[in-house]
């Protein structure tokens, strides 16, 4: 890469994944309150220091509330798909919603499980909340970091609580969809030496 290509990507490694990290996180706190057997869970493995569970957790809250639910792209040259030829200009957009909520991929799609990835990684293009190929989002695994850093803070010291009974829906941003209500949550201070 040029010298102004690696500006420019380090840029949107830095700016674009802010809103994106801080609503997926909104999205996993508001998730997490509306399963108090996922919450349980959560917290005892980061206790136990455990990060296979919180893998898993970040993994079903991209899949259940993935922040940009659509990735675009331009045809650049002719296409041949699915019997249908596409032509060099057109706009091609993969739905992350329809991919994650497929039922032949996810059986129960609606339910927020997170042992369904403790089998192992997702199959390519299954689980695409930061894109796919040579476009994946170049902070997929940073954000991944911050986020882990994050709920292992929150977790290892707080429990939260849902402020109100009905869950959020996700509201347009720009190219985002945060929580309508901004993920308000009630949070307790856990005291040092109680059990998770």
């Amino acid at each position: 890469m040029s010298d102004e290509e690696l500006r420019d990507q380090l840029v949107t490694l830095l700016l674009a994944g802010h809103e994106t990290t801080a609503s997926a996180l909104a999205w996993m706190f508001e998730r997490v309150t509306r399963t108090p057997s996922v919450h349980a869970r959560l917290r005892s493995s980061i206790s136990e220091r455990e990060d296979q569970y919180l893998d898993c957790f970040i993994k079903e809250a991209l899949r259940v509330r993935p922040v940009v639910p659509l990735a675009v792209r331009q045809v650049t040259a002719p296409l041949s798909l699915s019997g249908y030829t596409v032509p060099a200009g057109a706009l091609l957009a993969c739905s992350m919603i329809l991919t994650h909520t497929h039922p032949d991929l996810y059986p129960d799609p609606e339910v927020f499980r997170p042992e369904r990835f403790m089998e192992g990684a997702p199959d390519t293009y299954t689980w695409i909340p930061f894109g796919g190929g040579v476009r994946r989002c170049i902070g997929a695994a940073f954000a991944t970091l911050e986020m882990k850093v994050i709920l292992r803070n929150v977790f290892s010291s707080c429990e939260l609580e849902a402020s109100k009974a009905r869950p959020e829906r996700p509201r347009r941003r720009f190219v985002t969809y945060p929580p309508s209500r901004g993920a308000r949550v009630v949070v307790r201070r856990r005291l040092a030496g109680t059990s998770a």
